[in-house]
């Protein structure tokens, strides 16, 4: 008797806090009854269940929301598709995190990010209710397990939009929203599609607001995201800035392009689907990166080796515009297309954060305003600290760098389980699980007048 009745003190205890917290935020969100959730997905059947992760599970589900705020339909209501996100969790364990997230996406009013409809609390069960995406994640509509579910390949017009809305939403949160939000884990499976496939921005479970004291960064102890989009200087300094959010956009791009994804399906000899695609522009081979599903593309591929430059001269010729269909008809224009998104791929992945574009960039170039960026043939190593962050060195001063070599055979540990370093006098070499990261350390000396 008695611990039933703490367990119902500790509920209500909890769903206050909740209350309270929520009515802090601007624009409190819509508060649903368990009830009515419960009865939209048949109390959480497993053939409403949409997906899963660390944080539990998404469900489907239809629920009666006020239609409008319309004198005259007041009172007026209609069903709506919804996805509920359940948080596994009890009690005050991701109270913080369930809070966390509403907080950020609230506010958010952008065409390309998933919507929040509210949240529900009851003994223990944290919700947010989302509107319901249609076509899914973009991941059951990319890799080869979509042919499992007898999911035909996306076209190519349908695969540059997606990527000109998640740009479009990337741009939003970190520099139109009121203040600069990381998203801290793009992926696929985190790009949701509505009715019409257009690319919509979701899960904003690990994003972050920017300290208003730092503009430019959030520091985290544990690295917030997916191996095989963590930028390189990610795990180094355990700030997320901006540029780390573009290089997983980077890492999306490519996968749109490829259809493969970012770990282990590029090739034997790369486990990075980055390093692959470099490998391929060094090459003179870009185009063979592209999916073999797109069939639009495929006659391109017997194009001699200096296509690359051959188009990107074209582009340049036309100064930066659309080159359209001409000289080469639809199959041209898609190769070229691919061309421009491959080149920015690789850009948003180049290893050193100061070198990738912003946003800002990254919108004008897809939408053919301006030409495809000038990548490197090698992809560059990865310097750190930055050149411009050196420390300064005395003339009899010296570094004192260790001989030995990291033993390369802790590709296949996990992320926690390899932590070898190694120094050199060439270089820095540093393992995290089955990412090498080449880390060239430069000495520094004071300038003398």
């Amino acid at each position: 008797m008695w611990s039933r009745w703490a367990s119902w003190y500790r509920a209500l205890v909890m769903k206050l806090k909740l209350a309270r917290a929520l009515r802090r935020l601007p624009g409190m969100p819509r508060e649903f009854k368990f009830s009515d959730v419960k009865k939209a997905t048949k109390n959480f059947h497993d053939t409403n269940r949409l997906g899963s992760g660390g944080f539990g599970a998404v469900y489907m589900g239809k629920i009666q929301i006020a239609a409008t705020t319309t004198s005259w339909q007041e009172g007026r209501r209609r069903y709506v598709e919804v996805a509920v996100k359940k948080f596994t969790r009890k009690e005050d364990h991701g109270y913080g995190d369930f809070l966390a997230e509403v907080a950020i996406i609230n506010r958010l009013r952008h065409k390309n990010i998933v919507p929040l409809l509210g949240w529900c609390y009851e003994n223990g069960e944290l919700l947010l209710i989302y509107q319901y995406m249609s076509n899914g994640s973009l991941d059951q509509h990319l890799f080869r397990h979509r042919q499992e579910h007898g999911r035909p390949a996306l076209r190519w017009e349908t695969r540059y939009n997606i990527v000109a809305d998640v740009a479009a939403a990337l741009h939003y949160v970190h520099h139109e929203y009121e203040r600069v939000v990381l998203h801290r884990d793009i992926k696929a499976s985190n790009i949701m599609l509505d009715a019409s496939f257009n690319g919509r921005l979701g899960d904003f479970g690990l994003a972050g607001l920017v300290d208003d004291i730092d503009k430019n960064s959030l520091t985290d102890l544990p690295v917030a995201g997916t191996w095989g989009f963590i930028a390189p200087e990610y795990p180094v300094s355990h700030k997320a800035t901006r540029k780390t959010d573009v290089y997983a956009f980077g890492v999306l791009i490519l996968e749109v392009v490829t259809g493969k994804r970012s770990l282990g399906e590029a090739s034997t000899e790369f486990q990075l689907l980055t390093d692959w695609v470099w490998w391929l522009h060094g090459e003179g081979r870009l185009l063979e990166a592209v999916d073999d599903d797109l069939t639009d593309l495929s006659a391109t591929r017997q194009v001699d080796a200096d296509v690359s430059t051959r188009l990107l001269d074209a582009v340049e010729d036309l100064g930066g515009g659309d080159t359209g269909t001409s000289a080469g008809g639809d199959k041209f224009y898609a190769a070229d297309d691919a061309i421009r998104l491959l080149l920015l791929g690789l850009a948003c992945t180049n290893p050193n954060p100061s070198d990738r574009p912003s946003t800002a960039e990254l919108v004008q170039a897809i939408g053919k305003r301006v030409a495809p960026p000038v990548v490197p043939l090698v992809k560059p190593p990865f310097v750190w600290p930055p050149e411009g962050e050196l420390p300064l060195l005395e003339e009899d001063d010296d570094l004192e760098l260790d001989e030995e070599l990291v033993d390369m055979s802790h590709q296949n540990e996990e992320p926690d389980q390899s932590h070898a370093r190694a120094l050199s006098r060439e270089g820095l070499t540093l393992s995290i699980g089955s990412l090498s990261l080449e880390i060239m350390v430069c000495r520094s000396r004071r300038s003398l007048p």
